[in-house]
């Protein structure tokens, strides 16, 4: 699956909740807490590469993710590949033994809503960091990338907020970059 994600900093989360609803239609679904732990490879840098590896705990349950490279220089697009696991603790002690070691802790409140079918808007209060406003599509395939990319602009676009401040870097990027 290759996610195609805009992520933008807000100073004004209910201001941009309210805009989502009254101006393009979000339905609001729930508020989620989110803890990330970020690893790193034991013998390939992943800052250098531009690839993720993520142990996510939610009230959803337990998600291993990794995340490719960013495929464009305008998104965060990039393949992302997940998968549901029983149990945060035991998942990052097989990965610590064989010697991947965490770099970063990510924590955020998350207020999900769901634009149209294929669209996710989500208002993200992250620790130490502050608000941001992300709108993720799934494309198939990488015809798809540069049309997705514009439907999530577009709604920014709808919302006032200006292509300009959008922000490629992750939160893991975005965290090490201020410690």
């Amino acid at each position: 699956m290759i996610e195609v994600e805009i992520k933008c900093p807000i100073s004004d989360p209910d201001r941009i909740a309210e805009k989502l609803v009254k101006k393009v239609c979000a339905k609001f679904i729930k508020t989620i807490f989110q803890k990330d732990v970020y690893l790193q490879h034991p013998s390939k840098n992943f800052k250098e590469t531009d690839e993720a590896m993520r142990i996510r705990e939610s009230v959803e349950g337990v998600q291993l993710t990794y995340k490719g490279p960013k495929i464009d220089s305008l998104s965060k697009t990039r393949e992302e590949l997940g998968v549901q696991v029983d149990n945060f603790e035991s998942v990052l002690k097989i990965f610590l033994r064989i010697g991947f070691f965490p770099i970063a802790n990510v924590n955020k409140s998350r207020k999900i809503f769901h634009i149209k079918e294929n669209i996710i808007a989500s208002i993200d209060q992250v620790q130490d960091l502050g608000n941001f406003l992300e709108l993720e599509s799934e494309a198939k395939d990488y015809s798809q990338i540069e049309t997705k990319r514009e439907e999530l602009l577009s709604i920014l676009d709808k919302l006032g907020l200006s292509r300009e401040n959008t922000e490629r870097r992750s939160y893991l990027e975005l965290i090490i970059a201020k410690f």
